[in-house]
């Protein structure tokens, strides 16, 4: 036998290996002796063949699948990330039966896939419309999570510890800079990025000083081309107002940053994408094909699937038995961020097959009525661009058969994007308003949008289509194509709290007699909180979730508010932009991150500062040319995450390694840290501001902060029971120490290095610390721990969005009951990550 025989009978002997291992669902398979019998070949799945499990069918289910695809379905989904906290650009899927397709994957994005039972392991492909902050500030969170659990549910099946975790990532260039900080804190194995080039610029012919030189946009080929969808992106190249003869040549200020007057340098380049479905068959007529003398049976499925076939005295063509093909869906996903792009996307060549011709001529007309039809444009861009008399023109040029969905938050101000945690807020407003308040995006008063059919042009040649919170559009099969459903949720604050009233009494009745509790205290409150004024202090929990978000818990981060003074970050993970919009509204967040102080990150592990850069970036913006460098206080490592995260967005700040500020410093602080040190102090009144090495990864600490007043507050960071935490939380008026595990999971915390619940309390108690507050809660258990009886006088659970003002400290303890009660009957199946 030939080599090139024994090759095609190992893929059918393969093939043959996968067809069998689906007929065994759920079950051991059985003997594959085969293999070395009937066809005498050595093939190398035979050893995993032998001891392939039940766990392991859907994988090979998948092999299956890919052979033989048929994608039936198709649909175009909004998925509303940011539509309500305006911290990231909406995301898009565009979904197949057997492929996924992602738009965008902001900030938050894994906590919205939780939410709405998105399964992240399905989506390994993922487009960008911006190297922006705002657009892909979600994708290291989630291929952390994806990953992780490849690799975890590898080692259960026991095939190794590689996983089989694979993504591509596409987007403008700057995008390599995100993979290059990524690198820095997870394995890259399985990811690849591939950067969007814009065509190389053609020499420009001489004009005239007046002439104003408009780039094109640039065209690329398909790059993903398959029996399903064909995805061809359009670069935006931002054009440069007042352009002096060399428009693309960048130049910067002595200082690095980029100066102010350049339209160009300011808005880095864009994508948009043209998704052209592949052209499904005709719809078969048997009748047809039996009088052609074609028998019915298996010749009927050859020519479905575009074989010709022997009919009664001819071969007989699919196209002889089959309808017309129904033309193919076409979608466009377009994003243009700034007026800088406009013209480059009104000049791009790429639309011309999809727009009419409004000119009058015979040629025009004749064009015009071949033009192909475009089903859906999603229109990403904020809506000043979007009410541009040149944009509306470009989106009447599609015709009124193109439905066309503006995403952004003026309009679609009302958007509902994580209903689980709000409903679970408003219920706690109950418990205690001041502790509890209402999320701010809820109320009327969270956008000062205006309607958006105010907003909006009006034009009968423009058929929009309100967006929405999961708005789905149908693509396939042609009986759905073109229709829309709709599954936004809409929340009712009177509603909410009424139904807790009335369906769950027993809650209110803790409440009651937690408030009777706190207006007879049996224990002394300290000096410093009785002669406290309302603005002297603020604590505000903004994420006590651990490794990865869940539907009820963000990752960790603290806002520590001194009111006028302003404030600062105790770690910063993911999604802490979005959730201090959640709690101060969208006015008001630009204040709070624009008078920071400082930002303050415990270790390098990601779910405590993977939000960083984009509170730096969002400062940067807001604060615009004078804006300063903000102080960052960490771990060696993460220096080299932000330098590399800068090259894509500008975020200025001066990193300080957290080494400088231990109590005993192995080396002395450099003059310029001294200084930043002495003027975060001043700023927010601080009379210490300390670091703490703990018992956690390399180079983790805690932090120790004094107020000129007298108040202390200790953080623990992540950690597990160590005498210098007992040392350091001596007398603190709080103690916010993390409590990831359960009581019972001794062996975990042992082998991940983090505290039990009854050892984070017993750690209050030895510091003596006058209320300790439990945080940083593992996902994978309910949202609130047992606490032992006998603490509970001095011991609170935090909640997202939890609120504590040092004048309450001494009612917080009184909450705990309720909370219990009202968290008992809510169920944590499914808020982690799902797997396939």
């Amino acid at each position: 036998m030939t080599a090139a025989s024994r090759s095609l009978v190992s893929v059918f002997a393969a093939r043959r290996v996968c067809l069998l291992r689906l007929q065994a669902h759920r079950s051991h398979l059985r003997s594959y002796s085969f293999l070395r019998t009937d066809h005498k070949v050595r093939n190398p799945l035979w050893h995993r063949v032998c001891s392939v499990s039940a766990r392991q069918t859907t994988q090979y289910r998948s092999e299956v699948a890919e052979m033989n695809r048929n994608n039936g379905s198709a649909y175009l989904q909004v998925l509303g990330l940011g539509l309500d906290t305006a911290d990231a650009v909406p995301s898009v899927l565009l979904f197949f039966d057997h492929q996924r397709y992602i738009f965008n994957a902001g900030e938050g994005f894994q906590r919205f896939c939780v939410q709405h039972k998105l399964k992240l392991n399905r989506m390994p492909n993922i487009l960008v419309t911006r190297a922006s902050l705002d657009a892909v500030g979600g994708i290291p969170g989630m291929v952390l999570t994806v990953a992780d659990s490849s690799i975890s549910h590898q080692n259960h099946d026991g095939l190794g510890s590689v996983g089989n975790f694979h993504a591509d990532i596409y987007g403008p260039k700057g995008i390599e800079h995100l993979g290059k900080a990524m690198s820095f804190y997870m394995r890259m194995k399985g990811v690849n990025l591939h950067e969007l080039q814009p065509a190389a610029p053609s020499e420009p012919d001489a004009v005239n000083e007046s002439t104003q030189l408009i780039p094109e946009a640039a065209v690329s080929s398909a790059i993903i081309q398959n029996e399903a969808v064909s995805i061809t992106p359009v670069i935006l190249q931002p054009g440069s107002e007042g352009a002096e003869s060399q428009p693309n040549k960048r130049q910067k200020t002595d200082d690095g940053s980029l100066p102010t007057g350049q339209e160009q340098d300011k808005a880095p380049l864009a994508a948009c994408y043209i998704c052209c479905l592949t052209s499904t068959p005709g719809k078969f007529l048997p009748q047809k094909a039996k009088e052609l003398g074609v028998k019915p049976g298996p010749l009927f499925g050859q020519l479905k699937a575009g074989t010709a076939v022997m009919g009664k005295d001819r071969m007989v063509q699919p196209e002889e038995v089959l309808e017309a093909a129904p033309a193919a869906p076409v979608v466009i996903i377009a994003d243009c961020p700034s007026p800088a792009h406009l013209p480059a996307l009104l000049s791009s060549s790429a639309w011309e097959p999809f727009l009419h011709h409004a000119s009058s001529s015979e040629a025009a007309a004749s064009k015009s009525s071949t033009h192909q039809k475009v089903n859906c444009i999603v229109h990403l861009a904020p809506q000043q661009v979007v009410q541009m008399p040149q944009y509306q023109q470009w989106m009447a040029g599609f015709g009124t058969s193109t439905k066309q969905v503006v995403l952004n938050c003026e309009a679609v101000p009302s958007a509902v994007t994580l209903p689980s945690p709000a409903t679970l807020q408003i219920k706690l407003n109950c418990i205690d308003p001041k502790a509890f308040p209402l999320p701010q995006t809820l109320g009327p008063d969270s956008s000062t949008a205006v309607p958006t059919e105010v907003q909006l042009q009006q034009s009968d040649s423009i058929s929009k289509l309100q967006g929405s919170n999961l708005l789905r559009y149908n693509l396939r099969p042609a009986s759905r194509v073109d229709t829309v459903e709709t599954a936004e949720q809409s929340l009712s604050i009177p509603t909410i709290q009424g139904q807790l009233r009335t369906e769950m009494p027993e809650v209110m009745e803790a409440v009651e007699r937690g408030q009777a509790e706190a207006c007879s205290p049996s224990e002394e409150i300290p000096d410093v909180i009785t002669q406290a004024g309302a603005e002297e202090l603020e604590v505000v929990f903004l994420g006590t979730g651990a490794a990865m978000p869940s539907k009820y818990r963000n990752v960790t981060s603290i806002y520590i508010n001194r009111f006028l003074r302003g404030g600062m970050l105790l770690d910063c993970g993911e999604g802490t932009l979005g959730q201090l919009t959640r709690r101060f509204g969208r006015a008001k967040v630009k204040d709070i991150v624009c008078s920071l102080a400082c930002v303050w990150v415990s270790h390098i592990h990601a779910d405590h500062h993977a939000g960083l850069p984009r509170i730096l970036a969002a400062r940067a913006e807001w604060l615009g040319p004078d804006c300063s460098a903000l102080p960052v206080f960490g771990p060696w490592c993460l220096e080299r995450i932000l330098h590399t995260t800068a090259a894509m967005q500008p975020m200025p700040h001066l990193f300080f390694n957290q080494a400088g500020l231990l109590a005993e410093p192995q080396h002395e602080p450099s003059q310029e840290m001294q200084a930043a040190v002495s003027q975060v102090k001043a700023q927010l009144g601080l009379k210490t501001l300390q670091s703490l090495l703990v018992v956690h990864c390399a180079h983790a600490y805690a932090a120790i902060l004094e107020g000129e007043s007298g108040w202390k507050v200790v953080f623990s960071g992540d950690t597990r029971p160590c005498e210098q935490m007992v040392h350091a939380a001596k007398d603190a008026t709080l103690l916010i120490h993390e409590a990831t595990f359960e009581d019972e999971l001794v062996e975990d915390a042992l082998a991940k290095r983090h505290s039990l619940t009854y050892e984070a309390v017993q750690i209050g108690a030895q510091s003596g610390a006058y209320r300790t507050i439990l945080t940083h809660f593992s996902q994978r258990y309910p949202k609130i721990p047992k606490i032992e009886k006998s603490f509970l006088t001095t011991t609170c659970i935090a909640f997202d969005l939890m609120s504590i003002n040092l004048k309450d400290l001494p009612q917080l303890p009184s909450h705990v009951p309720a909370a219990t009660l009202l968290c008992k009957d809510v169920s944590e199946e499914g808020d982690n990550i799902p797997e396939a």
